[in-house]
């Protein structure tokens, strides 16, 4: 894959994350998991913003020059990082919620993944430097989103009787 196609498609990863947690944050009625949403929205349009730049230059003078890239944000929190308690009691119809969970964690995944792809397939310095850093990024993410899943994970499996069969 040439560095071209692999800035779009980091591009359009953003761009779907994005909207897909703009709109999680407005479905949910949670305060903390709307803030949460909307951390991980703002996060993936600042590294589309960050793409974009970085592609123009690409493009103009066919080599990129990293900017100090910013220090990545953990989502460390107490039982759950994303939502209140009192939403774990809440949750009974909240399948919304759990699937833009899991969701989100395979976006996050795929992210990190591919970034990490690109990294190790290019002898550039400055490149992979970037890369791996956006993949570093997106692996908080989905730690984060795991973190979460896994606060609800016993509710969620006996309500859809997971260990009873089905």
């Amino acid at each position: 894959m040439d560095l071209k196609e692999a800035f779009e498609i980091a591009i359009q990863g953003e761009i779907e994350g994005r909207e897909f947690y703009r709109a999680m944050a407005k479905q949910t009625s949670d305060s903390k998991a709307k803030e949460m949403f909307m951390n991980l929205s703002n996060d993936e349009d600042m590294h589309l913003l960050f793409l974009k730049k970085l592609y123009e230059e690409y493009k103009k003078n066919d080599k990129i020059e990293l900017p100090e890239l910013p220090k990545i944000r953990e989502f460390d929190d107490l039982e759950s990082p994303i939502f209140t308690r009192e939403f774990k009691n809440f949750i009974k119809d909240k399948d919304l919620e759990m699937s833009a969970l899991s969701i989100a964690m395979k976006l996050e995944l795929e992210s990190s993944q591919f970034y990490k792809k690109v990294a190790n397939e290019t002898d550039n310095k400055e490149i992979k430097e970037l890369f791996l850093y956006l993949s570093k990024w997106e692996e908080e993410h989905f730690k984060a989103l795991k973190k979460q899943s896994s606060y609800f994970q016993d509710y969620y499996r006996s309500k859809y009787s997971f260990f009873r069969g089905f």
